[in-house]
């Protein structure tokens, strides 16, 4: 990929260092699957820079690509993308990935994300409403800050519905930080959550297929703690998120 391909149409920030980017391919752009990913950068001295980032939009079709990005301070791709204007120009990969769901499974689905590996879940979630699915669903998301907890305005009132399917349980990890004062919810890391709330998720072990993305420390514990919870190991799915390398020193 040696030429910009897509256009920065949108951007939200949630934070200084998080914002959700809504990115228009030049053309249709290819199909993908929720849950799938595709490489987003920029040409830098002369060079492209790509990381790999879960859509959150369900589907390919008119309209942009939404994805949910993390700042790395002194990060090599970030800290430039950060600088782009709306209208700039990016570089856009093919989507790519297996971390998708069956639809014709039609199981209790648990989803366990840290920062912005709530992305591909988001994602399987627009989709599911939209084709009209009834199969429940239940999204536990950790994250060290409020504010970060992204997409709580989406998943907060689906499972606030009467007679909802959906089960939420955003958590904090930093209770005691200034920034979440006021906070009332849940508090602790996602893998505590899980087995703390698991009563309120109102799963059966034997009827629930998980997901997990998000950091590698917190994927490995939420995997022990479902298996622990009767949840077969093969109906585990995983998908680890990594921090970006920090561009090297001047």
């Amino acid at each position: 990929m040696d030429a910009p391909n897509a256009t920065l149409v949108e951007r939200r920030d949630l934070t200084a260092d998080v914002a959700s980017l809504l990115v228009e391919p030049d053309g249709r752009g290819p199909a993908f699957a929720p849950g799938q990913y595709a490489t987003l950068g920029l040409i830098a001295d002369g060079r492209p820079i790509l990381r790999p980032y879960s859509m959150a939009a369900p589907h390919a079709g008119s309209g942009a690509w939404e994805f949910h990005v993390r700042r790395v301070r002194g990060g090599a791709l970030t800290e430039r993308l950060w600088e782009v204007p709306v209208g700039g120009r990016l570089l856009l990969g093919r989507p790519r990935g297996r971390f998708v769901l069956d639809p014709a499974d039609e199981r209790a689905h648990l989803f366990v994300a840290t920062g912005t590996g709530i992305a591909p879940f988001v994602a399987m979630i627009r989709d599911d409403l939209a084709a009209g699915r009834r199969r429940r669903l239940a999204i536990v998301h950790g994250a060290a800050h409020a504010d970060e907890l992204g997409f709580r305005d989406l998943l907060r009132p689906l499972a606030a519905r009467p007679g909802s399917r959906v089960r939420y349980v955003p958590s904090i990890s930093r209770p005691a930080d200034p920034r979440n004062a006021g906070w009332s919810g849940a508090t602790g890391r996602a893998e505590q959550i899980v087995g703390e709330r698991w009563a309120a998720l109102d799963l059966d072990p034997a009827d629930t297929v998980a997901y997990l993305c998000g950091n590698p420390g917190m994927v490995a514990a939420a995997e022990g703690a479902l298996v622990a919870h009767g949840i077969a190991r093969a109906d585990v799915h995983t998908e680890s998120y990594w921090l970006e390398r920090a561009a090297p020193a001047a």
